[in-house]
Formats: structure tokens, C-alpha cells, sequence
């Protein structure tokens, strides 16, 4: 291949890899089902990945890729917690309309 010969020019990605995983279902699950604020940044995270790799900017579409995670989580663990939060302000709004 001429295309390495050349040492000025880079490839725009390694030879056989393959772009970081962009948790883009993960976190339009956690954006529709837990926090949306939350998941909008990860979706936006997730969008950027493949765009960088391909770009050649492997650094910058690794650190997208753990950021997305990291959002996706965050948003998650949001979720979970206002729904305990929910619960327990129900039940007991309800336990003492019940008590009388």
C-alpha cells in the first residue's frame, strides 16, 4: 500500500480496528426511561464517537466514547433515585390519608 509509504502522511485510523463502542442505545434508553437532561448529554456524547474516529482523532473518539458512559450512568443512577424518592413520598402521602 503507497498510502503508509509516505511518512508525512497518517492513516486517518489504524489498519483493522475498529471504533470504541458509542453506548448510543444505552443512553437513549436511560434518556427516555431514567433522566432526560442526563441522557441528552450522553446522546450527544454517543453522536460524536464514530465522527471523531473516523476523522482520525482516535484520542478524541475514546474520551467521547467515556463520557457517554459516564452521562449514560449518571443519568441512570438519576432515574433510580428520584423514582426511590417518588415512592417513598407516595407511600407516605398515602399512608397518612389512610391513617385519617
Amino acid at each position: 500500500m503507497d498510502y503508509y509509504k509516505n511518512k508525512n502522511c497518517q492513516p486517518p485510523y489504524p489498519p483493522h480496528s475498529f471504533p470504541p463502542s458509542n453506548y448510543l442505545v444505552w443512553a437513549i434508553l436511560t434518556t427516555i426511561f431514567c433522566c432526560l437532561p442526563f441522557g441528552i448529554v450522553a446522546i450527544v456524547y454517543s453522536g460524536k464517537v464514530n465522527g471523531l474516529w473516523y476523522a482520525g482523532r482516535q484520542e478524541d473518539a475514546y474520551d467521547a466514547a467515556r463520557k457517554a458512559r459516564m452521562w449514560t450512568i449518571i443519568s441512570a443512577v438519576a432515574g433510580l433515585v428520584a423514582g426511590v424518592v417518588y415512592s417513598i413520598v407516595m407511600f407516605n402521602t398515602n399512608w397518612e390519608s389512610l391513617a385519617g
